[in-house]
């Protein structure tokens, strides 16, 4: 990935109108601002995920149409974490990436268990799991 395809994959994923803005102090730098990000239960807090990756994806939204989403790869307190991030909106967390038969955390605002990209969307910090599906061979 080139670094200006990089660098607008780490913009898009910073929650719109979730960055609280201060005033210049008398040193003449801006502090950092304060980002709060709404996780799913047992996830560690956002503040603490390092990012390892980022790529831009397409996702679908409930009419089948594309969506430019962000991929991105974190570690945060020894846990793997893998998410998709709509228009700056934290819409799926993979916090058991190891274990396949795990399903994901999706917020209702943002997605619907379903996977698909809600056209109305918004950040509801509603995290639901997406249905799990059966291991292969134990369908009947």
């Amino acid at each position: 990935m080139s670094a200006a395809a990089l660098a607008l994959a780490l913009l898009a994923i910073l929650p719109a109108g979730r960055i609280s803005a201060v005033p210049l102090d008398g040193s003449g730098t801006l502090p950092a601002p304060t980002v709060v990000v709404c996780v799913p239960p047992g996830v560690p807090p956002f503040a603490s995920w390092r990012n390892v990756r980022a790529e831009p994806v397409i996702a679908l939204d409930d009419l089948g149409r594309p969506v430019l989403a962000v991929f991105t790869a974190s570690v945060a307190q020894g846990v793997k974490i893998h998410a998709i991030w709509v228009e700056g909106l934290l819409a799926s967390v993979d916090n058991a990436v190891d274990q396949k038969d795990e399903p994901a955390w999706y917020d209702r605002g943002v997605a619907s268990v379903s996977t698909a990209i809600r056209t109305d969307r918004r950040q509801a910090c509603e995290w639901v799991k997406a249905p799990s599906r059966p291991p292969k061979g134990n369908q009947t």
